[in-house]
C-alpha cells in the first residue's frame, strides 16, 4: 500500500513477512529507513547501496548500555555513572560516554556497537506482526559505525534464526510444491552464498519436491525450509507447480 509523504511503502508484518519487504526494496536499489513498530517498540534499519548499514530500537533492553550490563562487560556502577555523564551530553553517545571513561576502548565501543546493531537486525526477522513502513531517504550516512551487511545476505541468514518458521515456510506452498533454479538476477550478481546454501539451491532442478527437498537437503530440515523460504524471496527460485492437497510441510520450530 502506497503512504503518504515520502514512504513509499506501508504495511502488517502480519500479511507481509519482513523478508520479503527487504527483497524488494533491494531489488529497486533504493536508500531509505525500514521502521517496525510493535506497541511501543519501534526498530528502524537504514539501508543504503543495497547494504543494510545502521539499525536503532527504542526497546532499552537493546541499548547499548544494557547490553553490555547483560553481558558483564560494565558493572552497575559504570552503567550509572555513564547515564549520568550522558544526561550532562545530549549530543554524546554512550559508546562515546564509555571510552572517554576508559571504561572501553575506542576497538572495544566500536566492536560493541556492530553487536548490538546486528542483534536488533536479526531480532527483526522473528516478528509476526507490527507496522512496517519504507522511507525513502539517505538516513545515517553520518554514522560513524556503519555495518556493511549485503542484504540478501542479510534475507538468508535472518530466515535462519527465526525461532518459529512455520508462517514463513507456509508461503511456499504444499509439500510437493516444486522448485527449479532461475537465471542470475542482474541486481545479485556478485551474492556471496555459504557452502550449504549453495548446495540446496544445486538441488532445485525442477523435479525434486519441497518436502524432498527439506528431507535431503544439507542441513536440518527445518534450517532447509528457512534457506528456501529466503531464496524464493530473494528470486534465486521458483515454483514450477504447487500441491493439490493443501497439506502444508512441517518445520519444527527450533530449526
Amino acid at each position: 500500500m502506497v503512504g503518504e509523504a515520502r514512504h513509499i511503502f506501508v504495511g502488517d508484518l502480519a500479511e507481509t513477512p519482513l523478508p520479503e519487504i527487504l527483497a524488494t526494496i533491494h531489488r529497486y536499489r533504493v536508500p531509505g529507513m525500514v521502521e517496525t513498530q510493535l506497541g511501543d517498540c519501534t526498530k528502524r534499519v537504514s539501508i543504503l547501496n543495497g547494504d543494510i548499514i545502521f539499525a536503532s530500537s527504542t526497546n532499552r533492553g537493546e541499548s547499548l548500555g544494557d547490553m553490555l550490563l547483560a553481558a558483564g562487560r560494565i558493572t552497575m556502577e559504570q552503567y550509572r555513572a555513564s547515564a549520568l555523564m550522558l544526561l550532562d551530553n545530549p549530543r554524546k553517545r554512550h559508546g562515546q560516554i564509555l571510552v572517554q571513561m576508559g571504561v572501553l576502548t575506542e576497538a572495544e565501543m566500536r566492536t560493541a556497537v556492530l553487536e548490538q546493531v546486528q542483534r536488533i537486525v536479526w531480532s527483526l526477522f522473528g516478528l509476526s506482526e507490527g507496522l512496517v513502513t519504507f522511507t525513502l531517504g539517505a538516513d545515517r550516512v553520518d554514522e560513524v559505525y556503519k555495518l556493511r551487511i549485503p542484504t540478501p545476505r542479510a534475507i538468508l541468514h535472518g530466515c535462519k534464526t527465526v525461532p518459529d518458521a512455520k508462517r514463513l515456510i507456509s508461503r511456499l506452498g504444499g509439500k510437493s510444491t516444486v522448485f527449479s533454479r532461475v537465471a542470475m538476477p542482474e541486481h545479485l550478481e556478485g551474492i556471496q552464498l555459504e557452502g550449504s546454501e549453495e548446495e540446496l539451491l544445486a538441488l532445485m532442478d525442477g523435479r525434486r519436491t519441497l518436502f524432498e527437498l527439506c528431507e535431503n537437503g544439507p542441513l536440518s530440515a527445518g534450517l532447509n525450509a528457512r534457506i528456501i523460504y529466503a531464496l524464493h524471496c530473494l528470486g534465486l527460485i521458483r515454483k514450477e507447480k504447487d500441491s493439490s492437497s493443501g497439506i502444508k510441510v512441517q518445520v519444527p520450530s527450533g530449526g
